[in-house]
């Protein structure tokens, strides 16, 4: 049954209830059968899950294996190192995560709603968790809806439904049966769960509750709705997958090369395997990256702190990145583009039309021109809304119409107020409001409401300072003004006056026509700047509202949202294949939504390979948060929201969004950085070792010095560039594509190019300094292992020289950089520590080679990025050649139309 076509006994009858409600024992019997009116939300942090949930990555499974293999080999100290880096790791993407689920737990309502029901004719408030269908409930100005419910009676009753629907003008109820199949929006007999009333009374039968209400339909939806992987999960876990088939192959391949040229020397024995898996463990030590894990991690949990500050609460510590990657945001346009804070803009007279300055309750700004004040003091006087501001907000008591007109008459100068003599309020009926007021002595009627039903029933207009009889023609001229305010999607209310002799006379006749007040709710301040700026990095704004089409339009041209609009009745026609190719085309808003619209357009985006942030605040968003690639719910949205969000925004400010998008840029770029100086070092190591064993010589590197490589030489400065400098153009460059591989061919290029000099150089070392023989194998080791510590450094210099880091930035990598330098000669020069790693003190001459072999390793990587520079300057110039035809060819296009 939809409760909004049937009139109010058929629905008594259906839910076996009356006027005067049910009783105790059938409430008892009804909430036994179908549970409490709550929603049944996963809000309970699971420790132990969120704790293992750190270990699911490609790298980290590798990790484990040699963690494993290090443990049966007896390699007792590369296992304990292995195991500290893992756990180490996984604790602080663990408490990072669990302090900001624990943060988002103290933002949600402590408070209980309560409900009046009456029950068997008598009225009691009682806990909304305890309504059940059937219950016929009282709303009154203040009340929060405590379950969807089908009107009854009411007077002069508003709902504000922008957490559900969107739109963020109160909707007018009414308890008259409607006919046509209808959406939420458009249910006016109907109200429904967290929405809030604004102005009235209502009496109203309860016919859903719990998680078969409205609200609970999305919250279903959220619970079903399918997560998805970060870019930056994706591409490490096919970077991992990778990385870990070419550590089995070269692993394999050493194993059977070590083992058959054995077993011809010597003939089988078990110590042959022995060696053999040594070499191998030694290989996976080179190959792994294992200090990437720890680097993604503080990388993420720097960026949080970074976004902490700017009042960005992240919840998921790999959704900070996914911004980074996104190329599309879908965002609500209430509370999130716009202020939801309804502000007078224009007013017009007959002999006047007025620019009103400034934006939402603020009273910044004046009333640019001279028309007579009379129009906003009716609107001042016609008036039963309270504005207050506590702790830097606003808090409006009443209706956002009522407070707008407040604060217009106060920029125009309205310091009194009339004497209020008699009201005869709003109703759905008249659509006017009037009053009674004394001022001067005089009393007179001031009445304001739509347009049309002023007009009504006014004989008379202020043309200048006389009155003239509204005659056909100066309606029309009233009905055009009407029509040009609309098409600026702005909303008009018209206000009227007379004077009378006595109280007796207080009527809505023969009114003289004032004037029109035309309001909007106003983009944020921010938002302009900040789409502006999403724009040039190469990202896509798209609006999905519930408001209605030439809203959506008017604050997207004034925000800077352009292109086609789609309504949800449009979408309901169209297949996901259609949807696509209008998204293609350039749709860019969506008005007039639903919940399951909003999925839907999220879907055709991510089908068609986009990384998509959605942003929202209301229950209607809750959804489309969960599925799209990042969810960012605002501060002062539903709890429903923010479960289903990636990260919330404190403070509701749009700009947040951009800048969460540097610091995911950011954290890439440093990603990135950490992963091309850990590989291009692992690259020549690994090399190193497989050369060394494909030729029969000696190993110019041990396990224990590979493993003081990556963790101290490499890992050490790493991490450092976890709080790296971001280059400057990173807003200026569009989005990775989600295709992309974490390592592209120009990147891999170049640490191929400098891995592969580095292995030459390492093994002419190693040939130099004698490592073909056994008596002076320990030096050439010690040579070739200085070699590669120092063109680790080197090779750290040349990715932050290729991302535009300037040198002498980050004082915490150099602090790195002087104490692996520090150790390493620790190692070399000090006798007990020294026969720990089996090293010997170098002479000059083998530093002097290692500066040689060196300065070749700098003097690659200046010509290599130099050409990679001139190939991407000339690479670009015909992309901006034909991008620039484009728009010539566009203009010239608008130019004709």
């Amino acid at each position: 049954m939809e409760f909004y076509q049937e009139s109010i006994d058929p629905i008594y009858q259906e839910l076996n209830t009356s006027q005067k409600g049910i009783s105790e024992d059938e409430a008892k019997k009804r909430i036994e059968r179908d549970g409490p009116n709550e929603l049944q939300t996963e809000t309970q942090i699971n420790k132990l899950k969120l704790f293992l949930n750190q270990f699911k990555s490609f790298i980290i499974y590798i990790m484990l294996f040699a963690l494993v293999l290090s443990i049966i080999l007896g390699e007792i100290p590369d296992a304990i190192v292995i195991a500290f880096i893992l756990i180490a790791n996984a604790l602080i993407g663990y408490y990072q995560e669990l302090s900001a689920q624990q943060s988002l737990e103290a933002l949600k309502k402590m408070g209980v709603v309560k409900a009046k029901v009456i029950r068997q004719g008598e009225t009691k408030e009682i806990d909304s968790k305890h309504l059940v269908v059937g219950d016929i409930i009282y709303l009154e100005p203040g009340d929060k809806v405590p379950a969807d419910a089908r009107i009854i009676k009411s007077t002069d009753l508003k709902v504000e439904e922008s957490a559900l629907t969107g739109e963020s003008v109160a909707v007018e109820k009414n308890s008259d049966k409607l006919e046509e199949e209808l959406q939420i929006g458009d249910q006016h007999n109907m109200i429904f769960s967290s929405t809030n009333v604004q102005n009235g009374t209502a009496h109203a039968v309860v016919v859903r509750t719990g998680m078969d209400t409205e609200i609970g339909k999305i919250t279903e939806m959220v619970k079903s709705a399918e997560q998805q992987l970060t870019p930056l999960q994706q591409r490490l876990d096919k970077f991992g997958k990778k990385l870990g088939i070419a550590v089995i192959v070269i692993c394999v391949v050493v194993l059977l090369v070590i083992g058959i040229k054995e077993y011809m020397a010597n003939g089988f024995s078990w110590q042959i395997v022995l060696d053999a898996l040594l070499v191998a463990v030694a290989l996976a030590v080179a190959a792994v990256p294992s200090g990437l894990p720890a680097v993604v991690t503080i990388s993420l949990s720097v960026g949080v702190k970074k976004l902490l500050e700017e009042k960005a609460l992240v919840r998921k510590l790999a959704s900070v990145e996914t911004l980074g990657s996104c190329n599309v945001i879908c965002s609500d346009k209430t509370g999130t583009l716009t202020q939801n804070q309804m502000t007078v803009k224009k007013a017009w007279m007959f002999d006047a039309m007025v620019e009103v300055e400034g934006s939402g309750y603020e009273k910044e700004g004046e009333v640019k021109g001279d028309i007579n004040p009379l129009l906003f003091e009716i609107g001042k006087a016609c008036n039963n809304t309270s504005l207050q501001k506590e702790e830097d907000e606003w808090k409006v008591a009443g209706d956002p119409t009522e407070a707008a007109l407040l604060v217009v008459a106060e920029k125009a100068g309205m310091e009194e107020t009339p004497e209020r003599v008699e009201e005869m309020p709003f109703n759905s009926d008249r659509k006017r409001m009037s009053v009674l007021v004394r001022k001067e002595g005089q009393l007179y009627v001031y009445t304001k409401g739509a347009p049309d039903q002023i007009i009504e029933v006014c004989t008379h207009a202020l043309r200048g300072e006389d009155k003239v009889a509204l005659d056909e023609n100066l309606k029309e001229e009233i009905k055009d003004q009407i029509n040009q305010f609309s098409k600026e999607a702005l909303r008009v209310l018209a206000f009227a006056y007379k004077e009378v002799d006595s109280e007796s006379d207080f009527d809505e006749e023969n009114l003289t026509f004032v004037g029109l007040q035309a309001m909007i709710d106003p983009p944020r301040p921010d938002v302009v700047e900040s789409i502006r700026i999403t724009d040039q990095a190469g990202i896509r704004v798209i609006m999905i509202t519930g408001d209605y089409k030439e809203t959506a339009k008017a604050i997207g041209k004034e925000v800077g949202i352009e292109g086609e609009v789609l309504t949800g009745e449009e979408l309901n026609e169209m297949s996901d294949e259609e949807l696509e190719e209008r998204l293609q085309k350039g749709t860019n808003i969506f008005a007039r939504v639903v919940p399951e619209h909003k999925q839907k357009i999220i879907a055709a985006l991510q089908d068609q390979g986009n990384v998509v942030a959605m942003t929202g605040d209301g229950v209607n968003d809750a959804p489309a948060l969960k599925k799209a690639n990042i969810g960012v719910a605002v501060g002062s949205g539903t709890d429903v929201a923010k479960e289903a969000s990636d990260f919330v925004l404190l403070d509701d400010s749009f700009t947040n969004i951009v800048h969460a998008v540097e610091q995911g840029r950011g954290i890439y770029d440093n990603i990135q950085k950490a992963i091309m100086h850990l590989l291009s070092g692992n690259l020549s190591e690994v090399l190193i070792i497989f050369v060394a064993t494909l030729l029969g010589l000696n190993l110019p590197l041990t396990a224990i010095m590979l493993l003081w490589i990556n963790l101290v030489s490499d890992g050490a400065p790493a991490l450092a560039l976890a709080v790296d400098p971001y280059g400057e153009d990173i807003m200026h460059r569009k989005p990775k594509e989600s295709s992309s591989s974490i390592l592209p061919k120009r990147e891999l290029t170049l640490i191929c190019l400098l891995g592969v000099y580095a292995t030459i150089a390492a093994l002419s070392l190693f040939y130099w300094a004698g490592g073909t023989a056994d008596d002076s194998l320990k030096i050439a080791q010690t040579t070739v292992f200085s070699f590669l510590v120092i063109s680790e450094f080197i090779l750290l210099m040349a990715v932050r020289s290729y991302f535009g880091v300037k040198l002498w930035t980050n004082y915490w990598l150099w602090l790195a950089l002087a104490g692996s330098f520090i150790l390493q000669l620790v190692l070399i020069y000090v006798p007990g520590v020294q026969d720990i790693f089996e090293l010997e003190a170098l002479p000059l001459n083998h530093w002097a080679a290692i500066g040689i072999a060196a300065a070749g390793l700098i003097l690659l990587s200046f010509i290599t990025q130099a050409i990679m520079r001139r190939q991407e300057k000339s690479a670009e110039k015909p992309k901006k050649k034909k991008e620039g035809t484009q728009k010539t060819k566009e203009k010239e296009e608008k130019v004709t139309a």
